[in-house]
């Protein structure tokens, strides 16, 4: 695990001042390895307590959960109930104060089932917990282990779900030479550790036996491959965002990767002052397994980034490492198509979206759609924008210049009125290219995207996930986030439903709804109107649509600057483990810190883990709507809050609830 040396995401610490919240029950500190979880502080609504002081049951036990409701002065107590989606079990002896949970029996690994409590006297307190029921152990058949390089560090970990502590592990078969499997480790996960010598594929046996004697097995197999200073090779870009002495920082460059690790490139910069734009060289290298580190030197800018790949080697995350108290920052890493690309490939007509902040430090955002001929000529446009020249549905002019041939780096010009925005592009594919401002003006950095097919209101008829990042101007923490799901759409009467998860600075609401947001899809560009009232306040947006369900969005009216993306989520029925190693990171941070990258991250049956053993979590999964819900965990730490929503079978944004007088995150996490 990597975090930003200023402070990692940790333990939520304050009041609770809503009247929905959802409770983690304090985790088992001797029947599994799993971290002790304490739960945040609830609501002026309601406090449950376990009987065994533990969110974790076996099969087929029970548990008593007692409510305690404040200013309940007529003792009226709550009503119980389980929800179903997400779990099983039974409730039974239900009183005003308590109920006793039994879990179901016949469970292989482990269920996440949801328990709520609400008030009868007011039927907005309610508070929740979620259930760890604990089957028969189960090894996750999908786990992929990221393929060993000779010569280089390698490390991986290998995760039962159920069974009960301790654990004991074996191994048959034959592991690459300079591979250990760790039999010593009792708990519910174990390694392999070591440096390869040898190239190969290498099929093997894992089995872990629980405290009852119940087994699992699972065979996997690891490839390793010939010495490579770097994982990466070819061309990569990256996004970036973060801070340089508390004032936002943006920047975008292209990286050529040779065999040897060496690198050449461009990169733009943009800070405070005067923007950077020029070449580069650097070195890349492998640390372990899927992460290393790139060391970039610009006559200007000389950062140093941690790094961490998908097994796919093509999506992935890096993080300012040398920044010290006065710098921080993280972005994506993409794999970039081969070029070259002419003007007459980018013409057509995109969407964009970007965010950052103006020239005065305030946080903003701007969306759009431009129609781009084939001398790279914008001949038609419109954008929203917020900040202090806000920006309403206004025309837009200007131009795109002929991409490099070595980066694949060109610039864009757009003006409307007396504002010009200035970018440098560099292209990822000829439909989707990274944004960042190139002037002093504002530090933004975004997309842009082709559209594809036509617009209109049935654009929102299949669920997406929108994200929005906004910055306050008052003292830590300064984060202004939403996570929403919208689905439901009525595309005739131009009604949707949203279901809210926020944190504005320390402010935290989860599992929000709302009925019947009203929206408009303009045929011609994608232009969407989106408004709704959350907490007796109007929120306005406009988007920006580049499909269905899919785009970039800002926000009209509010003192955040908040900005952001909708993402079409894919058509599934959501499993509570998702195959994968994902590799997680912070895009745009609210503030100096925490800024997170976690290098490998899996979901496995309700259990959340990272490379580090140190950091583990718990959550619950709906599989209708693919919303998980759940805490994290890292030592020295404390404890996080995070909902999160799988996009897809490869992405899954969180948002991260922060620690005290700390800005929350919403972090990407992608497998592809």
């Amino acid at each position: 695990m990597t975090v930003s040396a200023r402070a990692p995401f940790g333990r939520y610490s304050g009041t609770w001042v809503l009247a929905t919240v959802w409770v983690f029950l304090a985790a088992c500190s001797g029947s599994s390895s799993r971290p002790v979880v304490t739960p945040p502080l609830t609501s002026t609504g309601i406090t449950l307590k376990s009987s065994t002081g533990t969110n974790q049951v076996q099969q087929g036990g029970a548990i008593v959960i007692t409510a305690t409701v404040t200013n309940d002065t007529g003792n009226a107590g709550v009503d119980w109930a389980l929800d179903p989606a997400v779990g099983a079990g039974t409730l039974s002896t239900a009183t005003a104060t308590t109920v006793t949970y039994t879990a179901p029996t016949g469970i292989v690994g482990t269920i996440t089932p949801t328990l709520t409590a609400t008030s009868k006297a007011d039927i907005t307190k309610n508070a929740g917990a979620v259930l760890v029921v604990s089957g028969t152990p189960e090894i996750d058949a999908a786990t992929v282990l990221f393929p060993g390089y000779v010569s280089s560090a390698y490390g991986a970990a290998i995760r039962v779900s159920g069974g009960l502590a301790p654990f004991t592990w074996t191994q048959t078969g034959t592991l690459p030479a300079g591979i250990t499997f760790n039999t010593a480790q009792p708990g519910s996960s174990t390694s392999l550790t070591g440096t390869p010598t040898a190239t190969g594929t290498y099929p093997f046996q894992v089995k872990v036996t629980d405290k009852n004697g119940v087994s699992s097995s699972a065979g996997l197999t690891l490839e390793v491959k010939a010495a490579a200073v770097c994982l990466l090779e070819g061309s990569y870009a990256v996004l970036y965002s973060g801070y340089v002495n508390t004032q936002a920082a943006v920047g975008a460059a292209s990286l050529t990767v040779s065999s040897a690790g060496t690198i050449t490139g461009y990169q733009d910069f943009n800070a405070p002052g005067t923007p950077v734009a020029e070449t580069l060289t650097g070195t890349c290298t492998t640390r372990t397994a899927n992460n290393g580190t790139l060391t970039l030197t610009g006559a200007a800018h000389k950062p140093e980034y941690n790094f961490a790949i998908t097994t796919g080697l093509r999506n992935g995350r890096v993080q300012l490492q040398n920044g010290a108290d006065s710098q921080s920052g993280s972005g994506l890493l993409l794999k970039q198509d081969p070029g070259p690309y002419t003007l007459a490939a980018l013409q057509g007509n995109f969407a964009f979206g970007a965010l950052g902040a103006q020239a005065d430090g305030k946080s903003m955002g701007i969306a759009g759609a431009v129609a781009i001929d084939a001398s790279g000529v914008v001949t038609e446009g419109h954008a929203d924008a917020n900040g202090s020249s806000a920006l309403t549905d206004a025309p837009l002019s200007g131009s795109l210049t002929l991409p490099d041939t070595a980066n694949s780096r060109g610039t864009l010009s757009l003006t409307s009125g007396s504002q010009t925005f200035q970018f440098a592009y560099y292209v990822i594919n000829p439909n989707r290219l990274l944004i960042v401002s190139s002037d002093s003006n504002s530090r933004l950095a975004g997309f842009m995207t082709r559209q594809n097919g036509s617009f209109d209101n049935s654009s929102l008829a299949s669920p997406g996930i929108l994200s929005s990042w906004g910055v306050a101007t008052a003292a830590a923490p300064k984060s202004v986030l939403t996570l929403a799901r919208l689905a439901n759409a009525n595309t005739t009467a131009g009604t949707i439903d949203l279901t809210l998860d926020t944190e504005d600075q320390a402010d935290v609401a989860f599992n929000k709804p709302v009925l019947g947001a009203t929206y408009m899809v303009r045929s011609t560009d994608g232009r969407t109107t989106l408004n709704y009232t959350s907490g007796g306040t109007a929120r306005q947006y406009a988007l920006y649509l580049d499909g269905g369900a899919n785009g970039y969005l800002v926000e009209h009216g509010g003192v955040a600057g908040s900005a952001g993306f909708l993402e079409a989520q894919a058509a599934l029925t959501f499993n509570p483990t998702l195959p994968g190693l994902f590799v997680s990171g912070t895009q745009y941070a609210g503030d100096v810190a925490p800024i997170s990258m976690f290098p490998s991250v899996r979901f496995s049956s309700g259990n959340l883990s990272t490379t580090d053993s140190n950091t583990m979590g718990t959550y619950a999964l709906n599989p209708s709507t693919g919303r998980g819900f759940g805490t994290l965990s890292i030592t020295g730490s404390g404890t996080s809050v995070l909902a999160f929503y799988v996009v897809g079978p490869n992405k899954v944004i969180a948002l991260i609830t922060g620690a005290q007088n700390r800005s929350a995150t919403i972090d990407w996490m992608s497998s592809d």
